[in-house]
């Protein structure tokens, strides 16, 4: 993804913005494209069947491909930099890492000049607008936003079945391009080009290989009868995810989603699982589906 304007992802408040938004986020956004074109059940059970499977969205610069740093206990070789203050706190605070670089990362010697790639991502910039409905004189507001560097931008890995079900997707992002992503779209923000890629070499045998460990790229939840056998041996972070309803036929008034708690991208998992997408109702006049579906990788 290819960003033409500034963005707004994820956070609760308007002056402060996330650089990524995760797989649900992604889903319901294509799930508002399908609504337009009538195609909601078709993606609906591409989805739900495993058809059609969504990473959460990964940062790119140039040629490079970031993936979620693992979140396994990882033992630096070099004394010196075991005593490093300044390394142990750069390490601690790295969220992600070259693809290319996982098996260095786990042995302990991931490359220092790494380390602070996600500078050359992008800027933070701070955007003026100003409400007026509801309102009897017009109120200024600020709206933070993040703008990537040329050459920079997200990607998503998607896993399809069939060809029709990669012509469903590919259709759904070429509206969504258009509408954009995030935060704000009513006021541009948020556009993308969209480019379909190669998965690059390094990635792909990660994605098929077997593997006594699986790094998780997307948020998800496992039913519940599951989660004894998938805890052994795991090392995972948990994320809350809630929001509003984005629709304007549920109800009378903009309704909150339930909150839900889901294992965060970057989560290690020795037993894998599917994942599943939720129904909720909450006295709406329809159905809300939220994605918890699971996407692994072997590392």
């Amino acid at each position: 993804m290819e960003f033409l304007t500034g963005v707004h992802f994820g956070s609760k408040n308007l002056d402060s913005t996330e650089i990524t938004f995760h797989a649900d986020t992604l889903f319901a956004a294509l799930f508002q494209e399908a609504l337009k074109m009538e195609k909601q059940k078709e993606f609906l059970n591409a989805v739900s069947e495993g058809r059609i499977v969504l990473s959460d969205a990964f940062p790119y610069i140039g040629k490079n491909y970031y993936i979620p740093k693992p979140m396994i206990s990882v033992r630096v070789d070099d004394n010196e930099k075991q005593g490093n203050s300044r390394q142990k706190k750069m390490f601690k605070n790295l969220k992600y890492i070259p693809v290319n670089t996982v098996e260095a990362f786990i042995n302990g010697t991931f490359p220092e000049e790494h380390m602070e790639d996600m500078q050359y991502l992008g800027t933070n910039g701070m955007k003026v607008s100003v409400g007026i409905r509801g309102m009897e004189e017009p109120q200024p507001y600020r709206v933070s936003t993040y703008h990537f560097t040329d050459g920079s931008g997200l990607y998503i890995i998607a896993g399809m079945e069939s060809e029709k079900d990669q012509e469903c997707l590919d259709e759904l992002f070429e509206s969504l391009q258009y509408t954009g992503l995030g935060g704000k779209k009513s006021s541009g923000m948020g556009r993308f080009k969209c480019r379909v890629c190669d998965i690059p070499r390094e990635m792909k045998e990660q994605l098929t290989q077997k593997a006594s460990l699986h790094l998780l790229l997307s948020t998800a939840l496992p039913e519940d009868e599951e989660l004894e056998d998938i805890l052994k041996g795991a090392t995972y972070s948990l994320l809350k995810r809630s929001g509003f309803i984005d629709s304007q036929t549920y109800a009378t008034q903009q309704m909150r989603k339930s909150d839900i708690y889901v294992f965060s991208a970057g989560s290690c998992f020795v037993n894998t699982f599917k994942g599943k997408v939720i129904e909720e109702r909450n006295g709406g006049t329809h159905p809300i589906f939220r994605y918890a579906k699971a996407f692994f990788m072997g590392v």
